[in-house]
């Protein structure tokens, strides 16, 4: 039986900010990354937070895969759309400044688009896709990544899970937020899992021979959402995100976890969409409530306790683990506890 403990969530941000620093990371990179993976945290999401992802990122600066302090370079701007070099920085990095240049496009043409190219592992979807909602936009965000599924009626894995986020803000609610893999399950399920040596639910991943499993250690390959819809989802993404950034497509992608020394050639692609270049905000936002209660006053079906539109049940999780803290698994504690330990970081404190 796995034993847990609770981090408050600003103790878990000192502590991944300062192993980023401790690493010479420059420190407003620092606090972007922190930030970056402890929303991935703090949402129920450890597979996209430092329990899952602090090791591998902390080799890759060590290694070189992935540059503490990139130059980013905007290649080209024209007529609401933008190509990025991210120069193998930090993923975080990368995206936010992507992001908030998608968002000055949109205030200038209503809308605006970045693909970016050279990047790394970029952490939650949502975390962009909702820059986009303080500027009263519907923001987008997506990222192409390395093969774990097999094109439909395929042998070979050749895609990634690239996830794709909407978010559309409400007006007194949070409004909607979807945030999906275009498999069943983000691969990072998979390996969390692992990690802390549970079995996986049938469906989620297939084993070397193309067969269901529930070892978490022997899922080598995704199953696409909706089979071959999310195969279809899964390649648009590798357009939008490899074919117009001119990055490497998912099949060409360096691994995060086992080629530390190499670049990732990952790409991602951003979008904003300014609500006022369509009408009024607050009507438009009004709406986007009465949809969300719409769909929230639909009779139940049995076994159903209420009906949680998308982004929902993260943000209920945030609210949640804000009031009594993350639970964390003791080794994965401990092993990050060995990381800051040999970069002279204080150790995480439990919650009391």
């Amino acid at each position: 039986m796995t034993a847990y403990q609770r981090i408050d969530e600003q103790e878990l941000l000192r502590f991944t900010r300062q192993v980023f620093e401790a690493i010479a990371v420059p420190m407003a990179h620092a606090q972007t990354m922190a930030e970056n993976l402890v929303a991935g945290e703090v949402h129920g999401l450890g597979s996209h937070g430092p329990s899952r992802l602090l090791r591998p990122y902390v080799e890759r600066f060590r290694q070189g895969g992935t540059k503490r302090n990139p130059d980013l370079q905007v290649l080209s701007r024209s007529r609401g759309c933008a190509v990025v070099d991210g120069d193998d920085g930090p993923g975080a990095v990368v995206g936010k400044f992507a992001m908030e240049l998608a968002i000055e496009l949109a205030r200038e043409h209503g809308s605006g688009w970045v693909a970016v190219r050279n990047s790394t592992h970029f952490g939650p979807a949502f975390v962009f896709g909702r820059m986009a909602l303080a500027h009263d936009m519907i923001g987008f965000s997506s990222t192409n990544s390395v093969p774990m599924v097999a094109p439909w009626g395929g042998r070979e894995k050749a895609l990634g899970t690239n996830p794709i986020c909407v978010s559309v803000p409400g007006l007194a609610t949070s409004g909607i937020t979807l945030d999906m893999a275009t498999t069943v399950v983000a691969r990072g399920k998979v390996q969390l899992a692992a990690l802390e040596d549970k079995q996986i639910p049938l469906g989620w991943a297939l084993d070397k021979d193309g067969n269901p499993t529930t070892d978490p250690n022997k899922g080598e390959q995704m199953v696409p959402v909706g089979n071959y819809k999310g195969y279809g989802l899964a390649l648009l993404v590798d357009v939008f995100c490899a074919l117009l950034s001119g990055a490497a497509v998912s099949s060409g992608i360096g691994h995060l976890f086992s080629v530390a020394d190499q670049p990732q050639h990952m790409g991602h692609f951003f979008g904003a969409m300014d609500i006022a270049a369509f009408g009024p905000v607050a009507p438009f936002k009004a709406r986007v409530d009465e949809l969300v209660a719409a769909m929230k006053a639909n009779p139940l079906r049995d076994g159903f306790e209420r009906i949680l539109v998308p982004g929902e049940p993260e943000w209920l999780k945030a609210a949640e683990y804000r009031r009594e803290g993350i639970p964390m698994a003791e080794d994965v504690i401990a092993e990050m506890n060995q990381i800051g330990a040999e970069l002279g970081v204080e150790t995480l404190q439990i919650r009391s």
